[in-house]
């Protein structure tokens, strides 16, 4: 069963083993790098896509209350391990994602950024329900999953 859950000390060392095909390295984020920084960033949660007890990929959350109220909620960032790929654990992580924001009682869509020359996670994130904002952030495209 696919699931999110927290980085932990149990799960850390196969969530940094992870890494993305080379042609894609340049889209997001080392997953060293975003458990750090939610390290020194409290609105940052890292949590493990995880199959049964395999981690498959890592996903970030951030809520930020004093934002707007369509901008409070995002997925900053995301990633499915190159040997997972294909199989249906990133539309099953983001699900999970959009779904644990969802909770929160003024959630009204879920943000996220994407590299605005990545056209594969751009499709990819449409496919999800995702639909493309004329917002950047710097060289990223931002995009939104409306829940209402």
């Amino acid at each position: 069963m696919v699931e999110l859950k927290p980085v932990t000390q149990d799960n850390f060392r196969a969530c940094i083993k992870l890494h993305v095909a080379e042609s894609q390295k340049n889209f997001v984020a080392s997953n060293m790098y975003t458990i750090a920084e939610a390290y020194v960033d409290p609105k940052l949660t890292p949590f493990a896509i995880t199959d049964d007890e395999t981690v498959v990929g890592l996903v970030a959350t951030e809520i930020v209350p004093e934002n707007e109220d369509y901008d409070r909620y995002w997925i900053t960032r995301f990633m499915v391990g190159e040997a997972f790929q294909g199989k249906g654990y990133g539309r099953k992580g983001v699900q999970l994602a959009i779904e644990m924001l969802s909770k929160h009682e003024d959630c009204e869509r879920v943000r996220l950024s994407v590299v605005s020359s990545n056209d594969d996670s751009i499709a990819f994130y449409q496919k999800v329900g995702f639909v493309l904002t004329d917002e950047y952030i710097g060289n990223e495209r931002v995009m939104d999953y409306f829940l209402t």
